[in-house]
């Protein structure tokens, strides 16, 4: 391993947490501005910035630090060895997943032949464990939250898989890194395929809990659905989770739909494009209210699945009888 790839591994986890800690704020940014609210400070007015400083662009990072000092309180009535051990392995996961995925061209295991299931699978752990935490709250709205994440989570996954593996075939190549030169050597898959592209951003869209989707842990409803007893460090864990997970879910749509960034400048062309997602992520959840759990399943079936379908169908058109 050469001396880049070394110092590029150890930075890739601070590089990936200030990028989410960015994400989220530029999220709640534009999320507000669409509801005609000022939300968090980019500069901060003279008035006060003595005692606020010169920006809150980091405030996410606040609020983990925040949770982070407190007192964890544990419900009497919980199982309290899964409820306090699912925070950690969640951010634990997501943080490993960082390994696999190609920041603007580096990654110390994005070229492992295997790079995209492994991924897949790191992923697949924060919802479940998620649901384990919130069932073993003994909390009521825990336990709905749960129950909704997990169906959720069931159709996101199915999705999600024809979405991804749409453009491992027309890669011939579970390895992300093959699949950012495919595009490269040929045409960005949200050109060739962009039902793939549409799929893999409306699963994204469920992930992140972006309306109309954010039912698992809907305010006025579940108060906060899996996490509503988690308090303290242990919300400070899933909070920084949170800020991995938006870093990730967005940098792996770049990765497999938009040449991993690699353009003119990649570190620039990446910053972009994923402050563009972003904002069409803001634009999503400020135009739409939130779907009931009936008819979120009924959207997914009726639109979601089908083009998930229709992405493998037309990948297949595309391999053998146009492009490839």
């Amino acid at each position: 391993m050469d001396l880049l790839l070394i110092i590029y591994s150890i930075l890739i986890f601070p590089i990936a947490f200030f990028l989410g800690i960015i994400y989220s704020f530029f999220l709640r940014k534009v999320y507000a501005r669409f509801q005609a609210r000022r939300g968090p400070w980019l500069i901060v007015p003279k008035e006060v910035r003595k005692a606020l400083g010169l920006s809150r662009i980091l405030q996410p990072l606040y609020d983990a630090l925040k949770l982070l000092y407190k007192e964890s309180l544990i419900p009497e009535a919980a199982n309290k060895k899964l409820f306090k051990s699912t925070p950690y392995i969640i951010l634990g996961s997501i943080i490993l997943s960082i390994s696999f995925i190609p920041i603007a061209g580096f990654s110390p295991l994005g070229s492992f032949k295997f790079s995209l299931i492994v991924i897949l699978y790191l992923l697949l752990i924060p919802p479940l464990l998620l649901v384990i935490g919130g069932s073993s709250s003994s909390s009521p709205w825990g336990v709905i939250g749960a129950k909704r994440e997990v169906e959720l989570t069931l159709i996101y996954e199915i999705i999600q898989a024809f979405a991804v593996f749409s453009v491992a075939i027309a890669a011939n190549s579970l390895s992300i890194f093959e699949i950012i030169e495919f595009q490269k050597n040929h045409r960005p898959f949200i050109a060739l395929n962009p039902l793939a592209a549409i799929a893999f951003l409306l699963v994204i869209i469920g992930k992140l809990k972006v309306k109309p989707f954010d039912i698992p842990d809907a305010p006025v409803e579940v108060v906060a659905g899996p996490e509503t007893e988690y308090s303290g460090k242990l919300l400070g864990v899933l909070e920084l989770g949170r800020i991995f997970f938006i870093f990730i879910s967005i940098t792996l749509f770049i990765d497999l739909f938009l040449e991993g960034g690699m353009h003119l400048i990649p570190s620039v062309s990446f910053i972009i494009e994923s402050l563009a997602i972003l904002f069409i992520l803001a634009l999503i959840n400020a135009v739409n209210p939130r779907y009931r759990l009936d008819q979120a399943f009924k959207w997914c079936l009726k639109y979601q699945i089908p083009i998930a379908i229709a992405a493998i169908a037309w990948t297949y058109i595309l391999k053998w009888t146009i492009v490839f």
